[in-house]
């Protein structure tokens, strides 16, 4: 499968689950509901990428086009990266 085979695919998939994802959600959280669902996306990439660069933080946002201290920021937002002794989130480099 070529590239513009896995994007049409992935797209088809997504279509497939936002109107459960919508559904699942309150009213209330509805107001959130880009960051969600966006997070549901972000956190298999990021540890899907974090695993292909031997958990280097740095080649990860290289691979991911993104400044490191933005990948330590996101990873901590999302669980991924525990904090550490002065709570500054210090864990794999």
């Amino acid at each position: 499968m070529d590239a513009r085979q896995l994007g049409a695919e992935l797209e088809r998939l997504v279509l497939n689950a936002l109107p459960a994802l919508v559904r699942e959600e309150g009213e209330e959280e509805r107001s959130r509901l880009y960051r969600k669902v966006m997070a549901r996306l972000e956190l298999p990439l990021l540890r899907h990428v974090l695993d292909l660069s031997g958990g280097n933080q740095l080649k990860a946002a290289r691979l991911l086009g993104i400044n490191r201290n933005t990948l330590r920021k996101r990873l901590r937002l999302l669980g991924l990266l525990p904090a550490g002794p002065n709570g500054n989130g210090a864990g794999r480099t």
